[in-house]
């Protein structure tokens, strides 16, 4: 004999059974009805966002334009979850543009319509635009070439630094857009980019910076270059030439030779010499500042020295007639 247990156990699995066949056959009747429903047409409004093309030669938007339309669309219930789901872009010329006045231009979608039909699905049947008419204002294209401004700062490690100065290629690029815009840029500057304890020589990559949207640039980027070496320093006792004393005049000077300090890469430390350097003091600068004391130029040095200076930087004279 069946217990009593077992036998609602029993009963409990075909009623499970039945519940799930019922589920099944309800969701099947539910997708069937959704496929129908879909398949119908509709008519709705779905918003896209627009991308102008055939610009008018030699000019450029001065204000930023209406990015968006809404086409009322008539389709099936399909292509308008589509439409819905997936933002699209639509292509829109501008070769029917008419002029208002000055730099102000407009543009009746209808006559976009063909255009924007042929975008979209075979099954798909554009009823209506809004907005009516898009208004553009343009700005005479201009173009000329500025100067970079870098914005790369170094950090080196001890005993290093850079042989010569960072070099920018290019060193200046062409920037276009509206005349209004372009008249007040001369300059773009890169990036900031730090770049801590080098000790080796770069090349790197860095992003310009466009002052604003309105203006395109020949290149986004430039590349930023150093030569780096391992450093030392070197000392001169040197003596130094006083210049353009008058006729007649005696000159007597204190101290009679300046220490010369200067920097230079490692390996070229050999070439430097003190014949390599030659300092002067002018004294009609002194006069002619009603100075009491002459400066120490350095007017001949190597050119493979990257920092060198003068002490002392002031020389104390007596001058007799």
């Amino acid at each position: 004999m069946i217990s009593r247990k077992e036998h609602s156990k029993k009963e409990s699995l075909k009623n499970n059974k039945r519940l799930r066949v019922f589920l099944l056959f309800f969701l099947l009747s539910f997708l069937f009805w959704m496929l129908i429903k879909l398949s119908k047409n509709y008519i709705s409004d779905v918003e896209f966002n627009l991308v102008y093309t055939d610009e008018p030669k030699n000019k450029l938007f001065e204000k930023n334009p209406d990015e968006k339309v809404v086409l009322t669309l008539k389709t099936m219930g399909f292509k308008l979850i589509n439409y819905g789901l997936k933002k699209r872009e639509l292509n829109y010329s501008l070769n029917d543009i008419k002029k208002i006045k000055g730099s102000n231009y407009y543009s009746l979608t209808k006559s976009n319509i063909n255009l924007l039909q042929a975008q979209l699905s075979a099954e798909t049947t554009v009823l209506k635009i809004k907005p009516d008419t898009l208004y553009f204002e343009f700005g005479v294209k201009k173009s000329k070439k500025v100067k970079i401004i870098s914005h790369v700062n170094l950090q080196f490690k001890p005993g290093y630094n850079l042989v010569k100065e960072q070099t920018i290629e290019p060193d200046k690029i062409t920037i276009s857009g509206p005349e209004n815009v372009i008249d007040s840029i001369n300059e773009i500057h890169t990036e900031i980019i730090e770049l801590n304890d080098v000790s080796e020589s770069f090349i790197n990559k860095i992003n310009l910076v466009s002052p604003t949207n309105s203006i395109s640039l020949s290149s986004d980027h430039v590349t930023i270059k150093g030569n780096v070496e391992k450093i030392t320093e070197g000392t001169f006792l040197l003596p130094y030439k006083v210049i353009n004393i008058p006729n007649k005049y005696l000159i007597s000077t204190y101290p009679k030779e300046v220490k010369v300090i200067f920097q230079v890469a490692l390996k070229d430390y050999n070439k430097i010499s003190e014949n390599s350097f030659k300092i002067e003091c002018d004294y009609k600068q002194t006069d002619d500042n009603n100075l009491e004391y002459l400066i120490p130029k350095i007017v001949e040095k190597p050119e493979i020295l990257f920092d060198v200076k003068v002490v002392p930087n002031k020389i104390e004279f007596l001058i007799k007639k």
